[in-house]
C-alpha cells in the first residue's frame, strides 16, 4: 500500500536525473597556478549524470560520445550534437527558479528575490532580513564579478523532463546565470504556473538561441524555454485529465511526440517543428548543407522574417563567428558558380 503523502506531510518531487549545461572547462595552468582551468562555451547541449546507462542513451540518440566525466568521480558526459530538445515541464518541480545568488569556494553564502533574504533563512518568528547587495544594479554587478564576489547575481534553474531518456518521470536541470534568462523565462511563469495546479505536464522546447553584446558585439548563448501550447489554450482549461501525469498523456498518443494539452489527441510532428522560430545557429546549419540557389533562398527568408541576420553563428568547421547574414552571402556566392556551370 502506497505512502499517504498527504497525512505525514511528505511532498512529492521528482527525481534528479543529471544536469544539461552549454559550457565546458579545460586545462589552462599559469605559473603560479597548476591547476587552473578557463571557462569554455559550446554550441550544443552537454550532459553529465551519474547514471552511465543514462549517458549512453543521450549519446545513441543526440550524438556524441558517453565518457567518464574527468573533474567528477562517479559521473559521466557527454557533448551533443544537439542545440534544442523536445522536453516537457514538469507539475511538482518549480520548472523556472530565478534568484540571486552569492556563491563562493563552492557553497551558497546568500539568496535573494532582490528585496528580501531567502537563505540563510530568518529565525524561527523574526521577520525576513532586507537584501544585504546595493539596490544600484551597476553596482551589484561590479560587485558580483570581483575575483571574490561580494553581490549576489542572478542564478537561474530550469528543471525539465525528457521522455526519450531513461528516467521517465525524473528531471533534468540546466543551472544558468544569464541575465537574460532570468527575465524571461519569467513570462512563462503563469502558465507553468496554471499547469501545476492541474497536474499537468506542458510540452515544450528547450534550445540555445545565440546573441550579440551591444557593447562589444561579442557572441553568447542563452538558453530559452519555449512552452508549446498558448495562453489561450490554458485559459480553456484544456490540460490533460486525471493524476497520472505524463504517464496518461503519453498512453494516449506515444512517448515520441509531445501531446496536445487536451486529453487525447497528440500533436503532429510539424506543430513542434513550429512551436518556436528557427535560430541562427539552426538556419546556418541547414544552410552548409544546401546545394543549390533554390535551397537556400528560403532559408534567407526565414533569416529576414526573424530578424536574425544580425545574430552571430559559428560555420560547421570553424571557430571563427561570424553574422548569419554574412554567412549567407558567402554560401550564395560558392553556390552560383557551381549553378553556372550547369547551365
Amino acid at each position: 500500500m502506497p505512502i499517504d503523502h498527504d497525512l505525514l506531510g511528505m511532498q512529492r518531487r521528482d527525481v534528479p536525473l543529471g544536469e544539461i549545461r552549454i559550457g565546458t572547462s579545460e586545462a589552462s595552468p599559469t605559473p603560479g597556478n597548476p591547476d587552473r582551468r578557463k571557462p569554455v562555451r559550446l554550441n550544443t547541449f552537454r550532459f553529465t549524470t551519474a547514471v552511465e546507462s543514462a549517458a549512453g542513451v543521450i549519446a545513441a540518440k543526440y550524438g556524441g560520445h558517453a565518457v567518464p566525466w574527468e573533474r567528477r568521480r562517479g559521473y559521466f558526459e557527454v557533448i551533443t550534437d544537439r542545440t534544442s530538445l523536445n522536453v516537457w515541464i514538469p507539475p511538482r518541480s518549480l520548472a523556472v527558479d530565478a534568484n540571486m545568488e552569492l556563491w563562493a569556494a563552492g557553497k551558497r553564502l546568500r539568496q535573494c528575490n532582490g528585496r528580501t533574504m531567502q537563505f540563510p533563512p530568518p529565525e524561527p518568528g523574526q521577520a525576513s532580513r532586507p537584501c544585504m547587495c546595493p539596490a544600484d544594479p551597476a553596482e551589484r554587478q561590479r560587485l558580483a564579478a570581483m575575483r571574490t564576489p561580494q553581490a549576489c547575481e542572478p542564478l537561474t534553474r530550469i528543471n525539465v523532463t525528457i521522455p526519450d531518456l531513461p528516467g521517465l518521470t525524473g528531471v533534468w536541470k540546466l543551472n544558468t546565470g544569464s541575465v537574460n534568462a532570468a527575465v524571461e523565462t519569467a513570462d512563462s511563469g503563469d502558465a507553468m504556473a496554471i499547469a501545476r495546479g492541474a497536474g499537468a505536464y506542458l510540452p515544450a522546447v528547450l534550445y540555445i538561441h545565440w546573441r550579440r553584446r551591444a557593447d562589444t558585439g561579442s557572441p553568447y548563448p542563452v538558453p530559452v524555454l519555449m512552452i508549446g501550447t498558448s495562453m489561450e489554450e490554458l485559459a480553456r482549461g484544456e490540460l490533460p485529465a486525471g493524476p497520472a501525469g505524463l504517464v496518461a498523456q503519453i498512453q494516449a498518443g506515444g512517448a515520441a511526440l509531445p501531446l496536445a494539452i487536451t486529453a487525447g489527441a497528440a500533436v503532429p510532428a510539424q506543430r513542434e517543428a513550429q512551436s518556436r522560430p528557427p535560430t541562427a545557429q539552426e538556419i546556418a546549419s541547414a544552410a552548409a548543407d544546401a546545394t543549390t540557389l533554390d535551397q537556400l533562398t528560403p532559408l534567407k527568408a526565414q533569416s529576414n522574417e526573424h530578424r536574425l541576420g544580425a545574430d552571430m553563428i559559428c560555420p560547421r568547421g570553424s571557430e571563427i563567428y561570424e553574422e548569419l547574414d554574412s554567412y549567407l552571402h558567402g554560401r550564395r556566392e560558392e553556390l552560383s558558380p557551381a549553378e553556372a556551370s550547369h547551365d
